[in-house]
């Protein structure tokens, strides 16, 4: 069956690759206002799992004959002022979430290898679990670990509170979310306009910390946006693109992918040209979508720390 899956897959994609690519229309950018950013703020990629797929797949246009490397992250934040995981990657209950929710035909698609749930490399580390988690979204590899997690407050817009508790696999697993233990805390963007976003939550008070809004491939998916002392800047985008080729040239998704993931794919490919417009108007910053390892690989992963350079 895998086999066979994976046979009717490679066909699609070579369909597929003569679909005309959406328009891309990339909006005016803006320049991200300044941030008081502190020394002490500083974050580190936890790899909780892997996967290997064909670059096609991941991206519109993409090769149908070079692999690419999937990474499933969480982001451990620390700031003076508070320490959080922005996703929660794949949990030490992923084996049988997976196993038993996951659709059959989907299990091909999404299969993972490597697993390291976040709280035993943080437990290995000797560093307490953060008190809160913010989720770009709520699909399985990003919410798999919540009940690693029972102290931890659950931030996401209520959109997604909502959209998880009622999602249906492959996107969502019920079961991730089915304890009544968990600590849910629903959010709304009630602060003001950011560099051409309409809202945003400053969770610091000083703009080192933002969240964005970026709908589309969920209702309440969003970003993180992460600015250092040095003026380095960080773009932690979920999986509204999920490699970097999708900012670069711009691309969406791969067509047959995008109908099985986007909520509304044409929000999604929105998403996708702001980020580009942004990206633009402040060449610096540096935007990490959730599974591209290549990406990830440049940063390093925990308990190396990306921090403000010394000075």
């Amino acid at each position: 069956m895998r086999k066979l899956i994976l046979v009717v897959l490679v066909a699609a994609l070579g369909i597929w690759r003569f679909w005309p690519l959406p328009a891309a229309v990339i909006p005016p950018g803006e320049p991200l206002p300044a941030a008081q950013a502190p020394a002490g703020l500083r974050f580190a990629l936890l790899k909780t799992g892997s996967a290997t797929t064909l670059e096609a797949m991941v991206v519109a246009g993409g090769s149908l004959f070079r692999p690419t490397a999937i990474g499933h992250i969480a982001v451990l934040v620390e700031h003076p002022a508070g320490r959080f995981l922005f996703d929660s990657g794949l949990g030490t209950r992923i084996d049988a979430q997976f196993g038993s929710e996951m659709a059959i035909w989907a299990k091909p698609i999404f299969a993972y290898q490597n697993a390291r749930p976040a709280v035993n490399q943080l437990r290995d580390a000797g560093i307490a679990p953060p008190p809160r988690i913010f989720l770009s979204h709520a699909h399985w590899d990003h919410a798999s670990a919540l009940s690693d997690f029972p102290q931890a407050d659950i931030w996401v817009p209520a959109a997604e509170q909502d959209t998880a508790l009622h999602g249906k696999p492959p996107a969502f697993l019920p079961s991730q979310f089915s304890s009544p233990d968990l600590r849910w805390h629903p959010y709304r963007f009630d602060g003001p306009a950011f560099a051409g976003y309409p809202a945003s939550v400053d969770l610091f008070g000083d703009g080192s910390v933002v969240l964005l809004p970026l709908p589309g491939h969920t209702a309440g998916s969003t970003g993180l946006l992460l600015s250092l002392a040095d003026g380095r800047r960080y773009f932690f985008v979920g999986d509204t693109v999920w490699n970097h080729r999708g900012i670069d040239q711009p691309a969406p998704k791969f067509s047959v992918s995008s109908l099985i993931v986007d909520a509304d794919r044409d929000a999604t490919w929105q998403a996708v040209l702001r980020l580009r417009a942004l990206r633009d108007a402040n060449p610096g910053l540096q935007i990490i979508p959730a599974h591209d390892s290549s990406v990830h690989d440049a940063l390093g992963y925990f308990p190396q720390f990306v921090s403000a350079a010394a000075r």
